[in-house]
């Protein structure tokens, strides 16, 4: 396969000291990817910044200039503690945004099969108007916009494994069908960000557009597969995707310190495999992963490198 690796140093200049989303999360991955051998073996990419009309596909105007003055004027945090800022911080998200937007397009044109996005800050929480959860531009949402707006896509599937409800992302299209979200999470009643329950299904034209699938708190690698199986992957054959994205968030892992969730690294490749044949079946291999949360060094590593593998190597 020919598979696309997007990273760049840049997204280490997000400083947020010893916050969980911190520089060391790439480093760790990066670490990792190149003690596999990886590199060789893979279509290596540089970030791209946004520009102002790319972020504006999803965020306001008023919205990315507070983002900016924020980060420059030294200000600690936007919104939230948990959004940490640095002055470099703008400018990094930007990049995060760009760089899921370049790499959609290489996948859509044929240059490449499919690929990852390791950059920060991660995206999913973020809101039209609002920072969250660490998250200042939604890069998945602003590729799905993309894929539609610019490249005349019409059915765009997003899968949000991370174990946090992707608020931003759902809300930027539960009244569309023509971008499916879908999410598997930790229950909202005992997680972060307290959205994503089960009735969510989206409202108007999107209604039936939004899939939640809340998970128990322990939910196990069995318990996902088993939902992935029944519930998950017959909504997503019925939509019939031209394009798939992944936020791959790895937090869910049994070690992670910010979720009550016990995937293994087994359960995260099931689910790529899955969804890699899904993408070979429906749009002809047409896949992006974006890297979302995970906050255990050694296990997002590891996830990420037996990603960054599966991806590579041709579904079964």
């Amino acid at each position: 396969m020919n598979t696309g690796y997007y990273t760049d140093p840049i997204f280490l200049r997000h400083d947020t000291g010893d916050h969980p989303e911190h520089a060391s999360r790439l480093r760790a991955i990066s670490q990792a990817v190149q003690a596999a051998g990886l590199p060789s073996r893979l279509r290596l990419h540089g970030a791209e910044p946004a520009t102002e009309e790319d972020l504006k596909l999803i965020h306001s105007v008023e919205y990315i200039r507070r983002v900016e003055e924020a980060a420059l004027s030294g200000q600690a945090y936007l919104g939230t503690p948990d959004c940490l800022l640095s002055e470099d911080t703008f400018s990094v998200a930007k990049h995060a945004a760009g760089t899921l937007k370049h790499a959609v397009t290489e996948v859509a044109e044929g240059r490449l099969d499919n690929a990852f996005v390791a950059c920060r800050p991660p995206g999913h929480h973020a809101e039209q108007s609002q920072a969250l959860g660490f998250c200042f531009f939604n890069n998945v949402a602003i590729g799905a916009e993309f894929l539609v707006r610019e490249l005349g896509y019409e059915r765009v599937l997003i899968f949000d494994f991370d174990v946090h409800h992707g608020n931003g992302t759902q809300h930027a299209f539960e009244s569309r069908k023509d971008v499916f979200y879908a999410s598997m999470h930790q229950h909202p009643r005992t997680c972060y960000p307290g959205t994503g329950y089960l009735e969510e299904k989206g409202t108007g034209d999107g209604l039936g557009y939004t899939l939640n699938m809340p998970m128990l708190p322990y939910a196990t690698d069995d318990d996902y597969l088993r939902i992935l199986e029944s519930q998950v992957l017959p909504a997503f054959r019925d939509y019939r995707p031209q394009f798939i994205l992944l936020s791959a968030g790895f937090d869910g892992h049994q070690d992670d310190p910010l979720a009550l969730v016990n995937l293994t690294q087994h359960g995260f490749d099931t689910i790529l495999r899955r969804m890699q044949q899904l993408a070979h079946e429906m749009c002809g291999g047409k896949l992006v992963s974006v890297l979302e949360g995970g906050y255990h060094l050694q296990r997002l590593s590891e996830c990420v490198t037996s990603h960054l593998q599966i991806l590579h190597t041709s579904p079964e």
